[in-house]
């Protein structure tokens, strides 16, 4: 059963079905027959949504061992600081947000069906990075890892923009066609960005980014004009114009020193995609907000 497949309690279960087979083998008249028959209807109703929700456990508590056992074996040395980062930090910070608020905000069994496939999705994403990371194919060519997400999210047409952390990288299609490619800089390991399937939510042009926190504070940063922005998760996640920044691409989410000198650009962003000015321009320009999705993993 899914309840022992998953590794929860099925013990009670169990009896309960044994003593339904027993009295719909045991029933001699129509009505006991209908009676044990309805018994067991309402016990099988009742396993569905233990079952959904051990299923949901196990799932989460796969992805954190693969997430865990992949940064074991796979760190950054950062000579800028002096510290070792995990590789993948991304994926073990989702274990706890999203994936965790969605297992303890679940009550139905379609909340917690949503979260299975969300917990699918982001290990499928998982096994694209690690792939991924080994492949040294440049990055403004089509990757293989792309083309699988692509076909198993269904996005083989219309407007995609993939995100691939391990390269620092975006690329972008249409109608399963590369149309261009940019470096761009992603969340710190304090501040991840999220993985995920996601879509162009809304599109700002001249806006102020605030941290809404005071300047001493972690995560704190001045107010911040920003002239593109293109928000794909209502928790605050953009991707978005950083004039700040010098440079992109491979390990620029990590602490540096940015040649163009800026301190708040020693270090990835808060969670956002960042990329340069005239780069993020043109992806505004090409994304439409409800039909262009995101891929990031």
């Amino acid at each position: 059963s899914l309840m022992q497949q998953y590794n929860g309690n099925a013990g009670r279960y169990r009896q309960q079905y044994a003593s339904d087979q027993q009295a719909l083998q045991a029933a001699t008249s129509d009505q006991a027959y209908q009676a044990a028959l309805n018994a067991l209807n309402g016990h099988v109703a009742a396993i569905k949504l233990p079952a959904l929700q051990a299923e949901a456990t196990s799932l989460q508590q796969k992805l954190s061992q693969q997430a865990n056992a992949w940064a074991s074996g796979h760190t950054y040395y950062d000579s800028y600081d002096g510290v070792t980062y995990n590789l993948g930090y991304e994926y073990q910070a989702i274990v706890n947000y999203p994936a965790q608020g969605l297992m303890d905000s679940s009550e139905t069994g379609a909340d917690y069906q949503y979260a299975i496939v969300q917990l699918n999705n982001w290990l499928a994403n998982f096994q694209a990075y690690q792939t991924d990371f080994y492949d040294r194919t440049s990055y403004n060519q089509v990757h293989r890892t792309d083309t699988q997400l692509m076909q198993k999210y269904g996005d083989v047409s219309g407007k995609v923009i993939v995100v691939a952390l391990a390269e620092q990288a975006m690329r972008v299609y249409q109608n399963g066609s590369l149309v261009n490619s940019f470096q761009i800089v992603s969340g710190m390991p304090d501040h991840p960005s999220l993985p995920g399937t996601w879509w162009i939510e809304t599109r700002q042009t001249n806006i102020k980014f605030t941290s809404g926190k005071k300047p001493g504070q972690d995560g704190y940063y001045p107010p911040t004009p920003i002239a593109f922005a293109m928000q794909y998760h209502s928790g605050g996640y953009f991707i978005h114009q950083s004039w700040w920044r010098s440079e992109y691409g491979p390990d620029m989410q990590f602490p540096h020193l940015d040649s163009g000198g800026s301190s708040f650009a020693d270090k990835g962003s808060h969670g956002c995609i960042n990329m340069s000015t005239p780069d993020v321009q043109w992806l505004y320009n090409f994304a439409t907000v409800g039909s262009t999705n995101l891929i990031i993993y």
